[in-house]
């Protein structure tokens, strides 16, 4: 169920060391601080459904992505620029370790900034993610699509794409805010993290990701199958997982409560420097 009202938040424009403005919503100004990348066409919105029951006791800091919602495009997309965008915006902005929630294309990166700077994060929270989409079959198909669009992204288009990550239905007025946000990508901006997401070099030797981690995933997802998450498993050993029966790549818009609950008790459970056990659910023995 879509949650009914959500928490008031503020616009705010930082400009990061890599010259781009970025834009980010907040919202609270006490509490543990919480950072949320989206994925991929989205924009901070993509968790402006969670923000009633998350922020109640949080400060969040929903980042637009280079080159997404109000933030400048850059140049490059590449994963790991992306991870250093997310590494800057919290040692700039946030100024302390907090609790880092990335969704699809946000949770790659923020596995990439997990990797390279254990030290800003308190804990990483994963929803709809992977270990890398290096030649995802499925992300190769939806490039050739984007390519042969030529120099509009047709809104239709965009529509289906949002609809296809859902298991069921969102409400009109919800899907609407969700596909005004993608159309305002630039096609370049769709292609190039696209090409990025496909084409990340993969590393000689895998870095490990030191601080608590949670996957969040639902059953019906559409884009990263069971596979990843037996990746995501094996690549971070002391990683909790919720399976949620029933919810599509996108569960933080089909169960918004459910998801913001979820990530609150993981990060109220988190002491630093340690793990500590949630519950959990593991309907798949892998």
């Amino acid at each position: 169920m879509m949650s009914g009202s959500v928490a008031r938040h503020d616009s705010r424009f930082v400009t990061l060391p890599n010259g781009l403005l970025h834009h980010y919503a907040t919202v609270g100004d006490r509490g543990p601080k919480i950072v949320l990348l989206h994925g991929y066409a989205d924009s901070w919105r993509s968790f402006e459904p969670l923000f009633k029951v998350l922020g109640r006791d949080a400060q969040l800091f929903a980042l637009d992505q280079r080159g997404h919602g109000h933030t400048e495009p850059g140049g490059r997309y590449a994963m790991a620029d992306l991870a250093q965008d997310a590494i800057d915006f919290i040692a700039t902005v946030a100024r302390e370790p907090v609790h880092l929630v990335g969704h699809s294309l946000g949770a790659i990166v923020a596995q990439r900034a997990a990797e390279r700077r254990p030290d800003l994060l308190r804990s990483l929270t994963i929803i709809g993610g992977a270990r890398s989409a290096a030649a995802h079959p499925g992300l190769a198909a939806l490039r050739v699509q984007i390519g042969d669009f030529g120099d509009a992204i047709p809104p239709d288009f965009i529509k289906a794409f949002q609809e296809s990550t859902v298991s069921a239905p969102l409400r009109p007025s919800r899907l609407a805010a969700i596909v005004k946000e993608s159309r305002k990508l630039r096609p370049e901006t769709w292609r190039n993290a696209l090409e990025a997401l496909l084409n990340e070099p993969r590393a000689r030797k895998a870095l490990e990701i030191r601080v608590p981690a949670l996957s969040l995933w639902g059953v019906e997802d559409g884009v990263f199958h069971k596979g990843e998450q037996v990746a995501l498993s094996r690549a971070i050993p002391h990683l909790e997982t919720i399976h949620y029966a029933g919810l599509g790549h996108a569960p933080h818009w089909e169960a918004p409560d459910r998801v913001a609950r979820d990530i609150r008790s993981f990060a109220l459970a988190v002491a630093p420097g340690r793990l500590r056990e949630i519950n959990r659910e593991r309907p798949h023995a892998w």
